[in-house]
């Protein structure tokens, strides 16, 4: 049964509170069937530093006062990463991710930023597609060398959902700086 948003509280993540946080992601990477292995190399990818906090945007998402759920994203100039989108594996299906993902996007737009990317686990590449994200092509793993990921892309405002392409400027280069 899904949570109505009103009753995800969403704060900013606070110091003393990473190594808990951290362990959610890990917890919620868990829920694609990886072997203790290849969790144990996503570690240092997903464990929140105190330095990563003071340079990205981090939100914690809380039912009845506990977390559930986080986000973090990087804004610089017109470009945005989500870098972090994880639930707690038995809130999955409940509405916090979809909490978490309309923060971003709004964040990142009120930013400034004109596009988000994310390099998503293949497991959650549906859910962002259901959210409106695009097949970007694909990343290189920040943790398993030789592993790639499907990248995903999410324009945040109107005009940045049209290729060159598709507006009929194929021969010429994006320009970010003008729009």
């Amino acid at each position: 049964m899904s949570l109505p948003p009103a009753e995800i509280r969403l704060r900013e993540a606070r110091a003393d509170e990473l190594a808990a946080l951290s362990e959610l992601c890990l917890r919620s990477k868990a829920v694609w069937g990886y072997d203790a292995t290849f969790m144990e190399a996503c570690r240092r990818e997903l464990t929140l530093t105190a330095e990563e906090l003071g340079r990205t945007l981090v939100r914690v998402a809380e039912h009845e006062g506990r977390p559930i759920g986080l986000c973090q994203i990087a804004v610089e100039g017109p470009n945005a990463d989500l870098a972090k989108l994880f639930v707690e594996p038995a809130e999955l299906g409940r509405g916090c991710g979809r909490v978490l993902f309309h923060w971003a996007v709004a964040t990142a737009r009120d930013a400034g930023a004109r596009r988000m990317t994310i390099d998503a686990d293949p497991g959650a590449v549906p859910f962002y597609i259901r959210m409106g994200a695009r097949s970007a092509g694909v990343a290189p793993s920040g943790s398993i060398p030789g592993r790639v990921l499907p990248r995903l892309e999410v324009a945040l405002c109107p005009i940045c959902d049209i290729s060159h392409a598709e507006a009929g400027f194929e021969g010429e280069q994006e320009d970010d700086e003008d729009v």
